[in-house]
């Protein structure tokens, strides 16, 4: 029998009047918010191409692992560089991704991965197509 573990899907940010904030994962861990480009930490925007790079490699894995070809996998590394729109409202245009696939594939393979990373990676299937944004009460 296959036990499931999950984590919470919550995430909070804190920022005070000053100085850095701090993004924290219900599930235990929590990094640095950086409210200005000199500052250490991750600013929102490179939090959601972390978020994107991160489930493509995880993406990559799962799908090889679908094709048989798991143990063929030794590495793989996405590079995800935003392109903020020009117009209004204030937004990320476009993504692109930089795929390094690692192992024995031809192009064809290391194409077919990619594409099924693409197809299963929540995140970018949620930046595609959107998500509904709501106001809930503060616990």
């Amino acid at each position: 029998m296959v036990k499931i573990t999950t984590r919470s899907a919550t995430v909070g940010a804190w920022l005070g009047g000053t100085g850095r904030g701090r993004i924290t994962a219900h599930s235990g861990t929590s990094v640095d918010l950086a409210g200005l480009a000199t500052d250490e930490g991750l600013t929102p925007l490179e939090f959601m191409d972390a978020a994107l790079a991160g489930c493509l490699v995880l993406s990559v894995r799962i799908a090889a692992r679908k094709f048989g070809w798991g143990n063929r996998l030794t590495e793989v590394a996405v590079d995800v560089t935003h392109t903020k729109a020009a117009d209004e409202p204030s937004r990320v245009e476009r993504f692109a991704c930089s795929f390094a696939i690692e192992g024995d594939f031809t192009s064809e393979e290391r194409q077919q991965l990619i594409d099924e990373a693409h197809a299963i990676c929540t995140v970018g299937n949620t930046f595609e197509r959107g998500a509904q944004i709501i106001d809930v009460e503060a616990k």
